[in-house]
């Protein structure tokens, strides 16, 4: 016959016991690591809390086909404290072609409530039909 033998049983691992580290992370490392961390959270709060760069999103609320030179487009605009808004509003023909445009702005205002929309009424002239009128684009003068 032939001998068997067994290997030492793994107590520690077996049972849940963890292995101690020798060695964890030296005092420096630490601190190195506080560092970048402070810095990381210091980069996206100035990121997160920077002004902005361009007006909050305007709403077109509602347009009107008048006939085949006129449309009226009624456009909610978020007025700004400190800086003027200026936006482009256009009306295009069934092919999306744009066949009215203008430019509008809305003057800063120190008492604005940034929360609520200002409505603006638009007459657009139009070089032929349209078939919806919107605002195009916003930014800050």
């Amino acid at each position: 016959m032939t001998e068997v033998t067994v290997a030492e049983p793994l107590h520690d691992d077996r049972y849940g016991r963890a292995r101690k580290p020798k060695r964890g992370l030296s005092r420096r490392a630490r601190i190195i690591a506080a560092i970048v961390l402070v810095v990381a959270i210091a980069v996206i709060a100035f990121w997160a809390f920077r002004p902005q760069t361009s007006p909050t999103t305007p709403r077109t609320l509602e347009y009107s086909v008048v006939d085949s030179s006129s449309t009226q487009v009624s456009v909610g605009i978020f007025p700004d404290r400190e800086r003027d808004v200026h936006c482009t509003v256009q009306a295009t023909n069934e092919h999306e072609a744009v066949v009215g445009f203008t430019e509008v702005t809305v003057p800063a205002d120190p008492n604005a409530d940034p929360n609520s929309p200002k409505q603006i009424d638009v007459d657009l002239a139009t070089t032929q039909l349209a078939s919806s009128g919107h605002v195009d684009s916003c930014w800050f003068e």
